[in-house]
């Protein structure tokens, strides 16, 4: 419609009209919340080629009417490696979910979501029921069938229990057989309990996989004992495999991509291989702006030896904060030595 065509009165209608239906930019984006962030890389570890890695995520949470909300969330990223061509992923809505809250003290959510299991760090589309019929016990109940680790359907059962002193969560988790990648089915438990007296905390966990193609039981059972005393905070902690192997996650991924409890730098040396026990300590110090955490672990698993890390924090601002880190592991027999090295910067919104 061209408004040259239009008579004098006809154009004062519609923009009338127009001003009516209008909603003010205000209305618009009452309630809704955004957050996220946006980082700049530079990692290089020994065999692999150094990158350099800028990455940009951002979370919409609207609300729709009384009880629902609406979530959505976009990641981007690029990356360029030393020794090869750039490389990029496109932009994508990675998390896309409603959260209905009508029911008393219960969440139904449903879409494309985090899993929010202990065994992985994926995102899926299902539906997950979330419940505290009392203070302190919260009940939750998930079936996935698109889940972008395994792409099999995956159905989760928890109790969590928390309060000033003591703590604890039970998950049982299954994953069917079926799949596009021909994962085989199986079967996973995580137990884990934990409690704070004063400026301790400890925490205990085992997990465990039944794999429908084993004729063995994959397991592992961790402990760790952490305290802050002024500006410092240590952690100690042992970490044991079963003879069959310790690799627990629903995901095939390491310790650092989940809740288990481990020591070191994630990517460097990880504690998740066959016959391996480990012992780890470390300590953080913060002094204003500024924190440096330094580390030990030592392995016994036919690969390496020990591993020695440290990093250097600076937070500028609330939002704006940057790190130096760097790790080496001995491993057994000689040989040179296993590196990594990073800087990372941080922006907040």
């Amino acid at each position: 419609m061209k408004l040259a065509k239009l008579s004098l009165a006809a154009i004062m209608t519609v923009g009338a009209m127009s001003a009516a239906n209008a909603t003010s930019l205000e209305e618009a984006i009452k309630g809704v919340e955004l957050s996220g962030y946006g980082y700049y890389r530079f990692h290089d570890a020994s065999g692999s080629e150094a990158y350099n890695k800028i990455e940009l995520r951002a979370q919409l949470t609207a609300p729709v009417q009384e009880n629902i909300q609406f979530v959505t969330r976009f990641t981007g990223n690029y990356t360029t490696y030393t020794n090869a061509t750039s490389g990029s992923a496109a932009p994508k809505i990675d998390r896309l979910f409603f959260n209905y809250k009508g029911f008393d003290k219960t969440t139904v959510t449903l879409g494309r979501m985090y899993t929010g299991t202990p065994l992985d760090d994926t995102a899926a589309l299902g539906l997950k029921v979330v419940s505290s019929p009392v203070t302190g016990l919260t009940l939750a109940a998930a079936y996935f069938n698109d889940n972008s680790a395994v792409t099999n359907a995956l159905a989760a059962v928890a109790v969590i229990y928390s309060n000033d002193m003591f703590n604890g969560r039970l998950w049982y988790i299954n994953m069917d057989a079926e799949g596009s990648n021909g994962n085989n089915g199986a079967n996973f438990i995580f137990g884990e309990l934990g409690a704070t007296i004063g400026p301790v905390a400890v925490k205990g966990q085992y997990a465990q996989r039944d794999a429908d193609a084993n004729t063995y039981t994959d397991s592992t059972m961790r402990i760790q004992v952490s305290g802050k005393f002024g500006p410092a905070t240590l952690r100690v902690g042992y970490t044991l495999n079963d003879d069959d192997g310790g690799k627990v996650t629903v995901d095939g991924s390491a310790e650092g991509d989940n809740d288990l409890i481990y020591g070191g730098i994630y990517g460097l040396v990880q504690s998740n291989q066959a016959k391996d026990q480990s012992i780890f300590g470390e300590v953080k110090i913060a002094a204003g702006k500024f924190g440096v955490k330094a580390g030990y672990v030592s392995y016994d698993d036919h690969a390496f030896d020990s591993q020695y890390y440290g990093q250097v924090d600076y937070a500028m601002t609330k939002k704006f904060s940057a790190y130096v880190r760097y790790g080496s592991a001995d491993p057994v027999g000689g040989g040179d030595d296993k590196t990594l090295a990073r800087f990372n910067a941080t922006y907040k919104f």
